[in-house]
């Protein structure tokens, strides 16, 4: 420290606590209070924290023991809620080691359960540890993501204690837990909740409908336990959810959710009351015969993962006016999938009625194929803008029936910046750039034979030669 002292010193403690807060990492802001004294005091209020057991993770996941060192874990959060107290507004947890219960579910096929407690962060010791503290009753936001291989197997209170111990919560997130609603308090000030890779003990979701009313946002993702599940909030407006293959039946019932995002598998009954919807992300397998979606009266944006497009056509956009349809395949599909999932003419009179569409790599990869089979294309389009994926291949001409369906102006891109810089084309210039992108792709392959001939007939691998060259 220089003699004219440290301009720390100069700034105002409600300043430096809110960088700390920017800071977040316990260990980053404990290293920091060693910098100055000014950031010593401002330390203690600081309004956000991070703790995270990364290193007790590891030394338990590489065969360590690592149990001396870590029930300091919840130690320490007790400690670190207590010395900030009614300063702490965002409070995270951290004993996931970036692990979820996707990638951990070996431990349950193969009973590889820890019956130590020492990381399990949502457990009722752990949760009253830094709940019961001066901060809980003022903290906004809490974060926890608990350590799988302990917590998968135990039943947690996390939620019950939170919402005795919080009061003033706005976000919650709860990760890799078994958790239990017994007791379940209503949180009135609760508008974001976030539940990822966890067994929730409320089968129709009956317990988080009551006690969580005024959710604005509500993440479901991978969430276990479930039997027949409905949302039922009346002020919902954003819906990410991810549902396993055991629900049946699947309900949302949410007049003012703007934004949905389902992700299921074979639901037997959908059942979407939602008039306000606009976007519509889904993800399926296959649609069940029960299908009740007349509340998308305001639906325009819409996206398609799934092989059922015959049937997610008819069902989702059918006479509504969707303005922008994005559609890709699913991970596990074939290049030839599409092309026995759908009608090709079909297809393309459907693309023909949306303004915009955003077709995914896999989607343009299949309609190469789908596409060679379309005997009509000469029909009214409202095409206006197109996002494709051209294939780097003589097949990308197959695309030309989707081309000619544009309407006379018509923005195109792709993926790949084969259809060049310009935005605007008309139907002619799309036909020609298509062209060029099979020549191009022809020119590539007569430049790699040329450059392998040369090398081979010199004698030397790796050669380039550049004296012989098609260029397009």
């Amino acid at each position: 420290m220089s003699a004219s002292g440290n301009p720390l010193d100069a700034l105002p403690a409600a300043v430096l606590a809110d960088v700390l807060g920017r800071v977040a990492d316990a260990g980053d802001i404990a290293a920091c209070r060693l910098a100055s004294r000014a950031l010593l005091v401002a330390s203690y209020l600081c309004p956000r924290a991070r703790l995270c057991a990364a290193d007790c993770v590891r030394r338990r996941r590489g065969g360590g023991e690592g149990r001396a060192g870590a029930p300091a874990f919840r130690t320490t959060a007790r400690s670190l809620a207590s010395l900030l107290g009614a300063h702490l507004r965002s409070l995270s947890l951290d004993a996931a080691d970036g692990q979820g219960f996707p990638d951990d579910a070996m431990w349950v096929e193969e009973g590889e359960f820890d019956e130590a407690d020492d990381l399990h962060l949502t457990s009722g010791e752990a949760v009253t540890a830094w709940a019961a503290t001066a901060a809980g009753p003022v903290l906004r936001e809490v974060e926890i993501a608990d350590y799988w291989p302990q917590a998968c197997w135990r039943k947690a209170e996390a939620l019950p204690l939170i919402s005795h111990y919080c009061l003033n919560l706005t976000r919650l997130g709860l990760k890799n837990a078994w958790l239990s609603v017994d007791g379940l308090k209503k949180m009135p000030n609760l508008t974001h909740l976030t539940l990822e890779f966890s067994r929730l003990d409320d089968e129709d979701l009956n317990q988080l409908n009551e006690c969580f009313p005024c959710l604005h946002t509500l993440n479901l993702i991978g969430v276990g336990g479930l039997k027949d599940p409905k949302i039922h909030l009346l002020q919902l407006k954003t819906c990410r959810w991810e549902v396993s293959n055991v629900p049946r039946s699947l309900a949302v019932l949410a007049p003012n959710l703007v934004s949905l995002e389902l992700k299921c598998v074979r639901p037997d009954k959908l059942i979407l009351d939602t008039p306000s919807l606009s976007t519509l992300k889904l993800t399926i397998e296959k649609l069940g015969a029960t299908v009740q979606v007349d509340g998308l009266a305001s639906l325009t944006d819409l996206r398609i993962e799934s092989l059922d497009l015959s049937y997610l056509f008819l069902v989702f956009v059918g006479s509504r006016a969707i303005r922008m349809l994005e559609l890709e395949l699913p991970e596990s599909a074939s290049q030839y999938d599409l092309l026995e999932a759908v009608n090709p003419d079909y297809l393309l009179k459907m693309l023909a009625r949306i303004s915009e569409v955003k077709l995914g790599p896999r989607f343009s990869c299949g309609l190469t194929l789908c596409l060679a089979l379309c005997k009509d294309s000469g029909f009214k389009s409202c095409l206006k803008k197109l996002l494709i994926h051209v294939p780097q291949s003589e097949s990308s001409f197959q695309l030309l029936p989707l081309f000619q369906i544009c309407a006379p102006l018509c923005e195109g891109s792709d993926g790949n910046g084969e259809l060049g810089s310009n935005p605007v084309y008309t139907n002619w210039e799309l036909v020609c750039l298509l062209a060029c992108t099979v020549l191009k792709h022809r020119t590539r392959l007569i430049n790699k034979a040329i450059r392998s001939g040369a090398e081979l007939a010199n004698g030397v691998t790796g050669v380039k030669s550049t004296e012989h060259r098609c260029q397009l």
